[in-house]
């Protein structure tokens, strides 16, 4: 099979998995319901003012509010339809993915490298999971990929295609992310670091082109800041930079509570703190940090990179011969990339990781989706030490070329059908009670009823105006409050919040329906739907 229909293969079978995927889907992530109200938002509201006043960046869900009537016009108008086209934006995305990791791998290594890695990221399970969730962390991860391979592309060639365009595509990254603001960064600091070469070699153009990735990227990223007044609203960032927090609003109607609410015993926080211990100490954010990166590539590609990099130069060795004549985005023929795009990348990883440590230690934890990156950027050497490990068994048992090539195809089908199967587990199972509990709404409360609700997934599933628990104050004086719905694991909590949720449960609302967190019922009780009735005063909870 060819290199390209090789490649079309896997796009195909990654866009099936993708497809799987998003037919599984009850409800979007937490955090997507964020992206979703934005990308509504959009379609409202000016453009200027959903930027200037969303706390998340805009392209994402810029993306989403566009291609929401395309969805709409297939299956109608509603909750899923929303979810669906902000799964699709992060699909498209993910499948857009594997062109750069193509030709970044293409370009370290080889065409059959190139392809190993497209496989090995489309088999693994939490990156196939983010790729088709309500979240921005795969449009993202594309730009950073997209952006880092013109990187590459600008330190062997001479042209101004690669270097432009790589500080265009790094700005529409932050615009979604801010973290992608390494990627040009670490561009700048490899090719600082060719200062002896640029002496020799016109250092004026060198000079420019540099100043061209600059200035591309500055400009989209200056505009976003005259616009929203700030450079970033994301809060690890700030902490990440010593900026501190978002100065605080001053608003004009004061947000208050009912009196006997107001009483300083309750606690109306937004939501628990975790249970999981706080990262403090260096050496647990390197070994916290560690095993998540490794748990991402599933244990044996962790092994896999680290055999590829220990054995990096005997594989290009190996590769060389197989080697085509390389071409600048401008046609011309390009000088063999040398040691340049390996720099590139341990320059990004280094950088990178130095940003996770960081917001570790300011913020205390760090997620799987932090190390994404980390796992993308690791991913062609870890097809490099799968390719040298197989190539190295073929040797030792004297293999045939017949024979090696269909253990080859055996290990290919082998590696799809597990990745398959670990990707067709349910998604998030303990969300059904939550979806069971919007559609209770969306059959029996009035379309004039409010809802509040701890989590947002039921009032999103029912499509009634709501309250996330963020906006409890507004909630609490809202004469079309009626039902409230929260996590029965909430209310069980040893906690100033979950006593507080108690208390006001029990003095102004009924328990009408409880749905189980698990479709099969296993988990027990999950999410409980209450018929609130508001007090003439909040006076006798104190009591």
């Amino acid at each position: 099979m060819s290199g390209r229909r090789c490649l079309l293969a896997l796009v195909l079978l990654a866009a099936a998995l993708h497809i799987a995927g998003i037919a599984r889907s009850l409800l979007p992530a937490q955090d997507g319901l964020k992206f979703l109200r934005t990308a509504r938002d959009f379609q409202n509201r000016p453009w200027i003012d959903v930027i200037r006043g969303a706390d998340q960046h805009p392209l994402y869900p810029a993306l989403v509010a566009l291609s929401e009537p395309l969805i709409a016009a297939i299956r109608g108008s509603g909750p899923d339809t929303w979810r669906i086209a902000a799964q699709a934006v992060s699909a498209l995305a993910s499948l857009a993915l594997l062109i750069p990791l193509y030709g970044l791998t293409r370009s370290l290594f080889d065409a059959r490298i190139a392809r190993i890695a497209v496989l090995i990221y489309v088999v693994l399970p939490l990156p196939a999971a983010i790729g088709h969730d309500t979240l921005s962390d795969s449009l993202a991860l594309f730009a950073a990929l997209l952006a880092l391979w013109l990187g590459e592309i600008s330190l062997r060639s001479s042209g101004w295609k690669a270097p432009l365009g790589c500080g265009i595509v790094a700005g529409l990254g932050f615009l979604t992310r801010p973290e992608v603001l390494i990627v040009p960064l670490a561009v700048a600091v490899t090719w600082i670091s060719r200062g002896g070469v640029l002496a020799l070699n016109r250092p004026r153009i060198a000079l420019a082109r540099l100043s061209a990735l600059g200035l591309s990227f500055l400009v989209l990223v200056g505009a976003y800041a005259l616009l929203k007044g700030e450079v970033s609203e994301k809060l690890a960032l700030r902490q990440g930079m010593g900026m501190g927090p978002r100065k605080v609003q001053v608003r004009r109607a004061e947000q208050w509570l009912p009196s006997g609410l107001n009483d300083p015993r309750w606690d109306f926080s937004p939501k628990e703190e975790s249970e999981e211990p706080a990262i403090a100490t260096a050496p647990g954010i390197v070994a916290r940090l560690s095993l998540q990166w490794a748990e991402c590539l599933c244990g044996l590609f962790a092994v896999f990179a680290l055999w590829g990099v220990a054995r990096a130069r005997f594989i290009r060795q190996l590769c060389e011969p197989s080697q085509p004549v390389r071409q600048t985005l401008d046609g011309e023929p390009s000088p063999p990339p040398h040691h340049w795009g390996p720099r590139l990348i341990a320059v990004y990883l280094v950088l990178f990781s130095l940003v996770l440590f960081r917001h570790a230690l300011k913020m205390g934890y760090l997620s799987d989706r932090h190390t994404l990156t980390l796992v993308l950027a690791s991913i062609p050497w870890a097809a490099a030490g799968t390719f040298v490990c197989m190539r190295g068994v073929a040797v030792r048992l004297r293999w045939s070329p017949r024979f090696a090539r269909m253990a080859g195809i055996a290990a290919v089908l082998t590696l799809v059908a597990v990745g398959a199967r670990l990707q067709s587990k349910p998604t998030h199972p303990s969300r059904w009670g939550h979806w069971a509990a919007g559609r209770w709404l969306a059959a029996h409360a009035d379309p004039a009823d409010a809802v509040l609700d701890t989590r947002g997934w039921a009032a999103f599933v029912s499509g009634q105006r709501s309250y996330d628990y963020w906006h409890v104050r507004q909630a609490f004086t809202d004469s079309q409050l009626r039902y409230v719905v929260v996590g029965t694991g909430e209310l069980a909590a040893e906690s100033r919040r979950a006593a507080t949720l108690r208390a006001v449960l029990a003095y102004s609302a009924d328990p009408v329906v409880e749905f189980p967190e698990r479709q099969d019922g296993h988990g027990g009780a999950g999410v409980r739907v209450y018929r609130y009735r508001r007090p003439a005063s909040w006076e006798g909870i104190r009591r």
